[in-house]
């Protein structure tokens, strides 16, 4: 098997490395290749890769030729961000000005990253379907639904959306319950970042009334409990830029820094340790930087807009704290093992139930067919097989087609050029107030992004 990182001088490619080489014999995996367009990067995600990984048993490639990379590919694993870490704080600083969120995959944040991917995507798109068209495209990049639907629209059919949201709420509910999470279902549906369980059921018996009664079990959606028992579903954290955005944008306001502020700063402190060894300026292991680094972006995941962070230089705390507490032993690796499990699944004789973005296909009925949703799907060697979601509840129908309206218009927008469709898509988003934000904020994003599509 040959899988291919597009993006890999990325921050995440060290956790799908550990996961994907840590089952390489069930694999069969004899080769990854790492693209990227910076040859720095590269150099530097290499020196973690060659700590992390021992052995020659497998091939691992580094290249900036994406022909070459595509070439004989069975699975291409996208996480890639155009603009890269400057433009993120573009996307969510400008809607802050209008009092919109300011988040990287939800509302204005989302549109302007999907505008800018879209392109790029499509482009790669079309030498995967010349070099290699019956590899299996698994989409890491965000907005994960969105750009996973851009490419199904445009004719390739072997594409899936990841996402570890869903699978994590369904482990805090597991471990809040004091259940084995294995004994549970979990009827969970919408669009990627945008998606509830309305039934949790344990061997056999509904559960749902008593984990909706339980309080720790809700904590992490950071919703008010009362108001979840009153719709009797439990969503996924992204909804809380939805239920509690007056308190979300007054928080992001206020802070010091915002998320792509401090990854920026948390970036830049990763690649200066790397460079330092490569300089020969310390003796430092690649691999322990790379693990500080990872701790410390996740201590911060979602602080700034549930909290607010009214501390400077929170970046270097968060790494200090980790290097005098000794916390960053362990290495998220939540996508990798999404990622090897759809592998495994799709050559193998075993069919397991996954939460993934795949066409709808009638899957939920008040969506269109060609839609991309996030819902159960089993999957084994003959590829996705969707669940039906019966009976949407009324409170998730209607933010449900808003949000894929909104999507779709999106994707309308970077095929047409069309600023008309761009403009329809914000201003029809639950999050954009009225037509003056919305074309304030896709003005602003005009004449602030390198990268961003010209529009007529």
């Amino acid at each position: 098997m040959k899988v291919v990182i597009v993006g890999g001088g990325g921050v995440r490619t060290p956790q799908i490395i550990k996961t994907l080489y840590s089952n390489k014999k069930e694999l069969s995996l004899e080769e990854i290749t790492m693209l990227d367009i910076d040859q720095e990067r590269l150099d530097n995600i290499k020196m973690i890769n060659n700590e992390l990984i021992s052995g020659k048993d497998i091939k691992l490639n580094y290249t900036l030729d994406a022909e070459e990379a595509f070439i004989e590919a069975d699975f291409i694993l996208f996480t890639i961000r155009v603009g890269q870490i400057d433009d993120r704080i573009i996307d969510e600083n400008i809607p802050l000005n209008y009092g919109v969120v300011g988040q990287e995959t939800t509302g204005p944040g989302g549109f302007a990253m999907a505008m800018r991917t879209i392109p790029v995507m499509l482009e790669y798109l079309d030498l995967i379907m010349k070099v290699s068209p019956d590899a299996w495209i698994l989409n890491l990049t965000n907005p994960s639904g969105l750009i996973t639907q851009a490419l199904t629209e445009s004719g390739h059919e072997k594409v899936i959306g990841l996402c570890d949201g869903p699978t994590v709420l369904k482990e805090e509910i597991a471990d809040a319950m004091d259940l084995n999470e294995d004994e549970l279902f979990y009827e969970y549906f919408g669009l990627n970042h945008f998606g509830w369980i309305k039934r949790v059921v344990h061997n056999g018996i509904d559960i749902t009334e008593n984990v909706l009664n339980n309080n720790q079990a809700l904590a992490e959606t950071r919703v008010d409990p009362d108001f979840l028992r009153q719709i009797k579903m439990i969503p996924n954290e992204y909804l809380l830029f939805y239920y509690n955005n007056t308190e979300a944008v007054k928080n992001l306001k206020d802070s010091k820094m915002s998320r792509g502020e401090i990854i920026k700063a948390l970036n830049t402190k990763l690649f200066n340790e790397l460079r330092k060894i490569n300089n020969d300026d310390s003796n430092k292991s690649p691999l322990q930087i790379y693990k500080n680094y990872n701790s410390a972006r996740n201590d911060s995941y979602l602080q700034v807009e549930t909290m607010g962070l009214q501390t400077d230089n929170i970046a270097e705390k968060l790494w200090g704290g980790i290097n005098s507490t000794g916390s960053s032993d362990k290495m998220q690796t939540g996508y990798g093992n999404i990622a090897l499990q759809v592998m495994q699944l799709l050559n193998s004789d075993q069919a397991e139930l996954m939460l993934l973005n795949v066409v709808n296909n009638g899957a939920i009925n008040c969506l269109d067919d060609q839609d991309v949703v996030e819902i159960p799907v089993y999957v084994d060697k003959n590829g996705l097989h969707p669940l039906n979601i019966a009976d949407i509840p009324e409170h998730a129908r209607g933010m449900l087609q808003a949000v894929k309206s909104y999507e779709r218009l999106t994707i309308k927008a970077v095929k047409d050029k069309s600023y008309a469709s761009a403009l329809q898509a914000l201003i029809i988003h639950p999050l954009i107030p009225d037509l003056k934000a919305a074309r304030s904020i896709l003005d602003d994003y005009i004449e602030n992004h390198r990268y961003f599509p010209e529009l007529k």
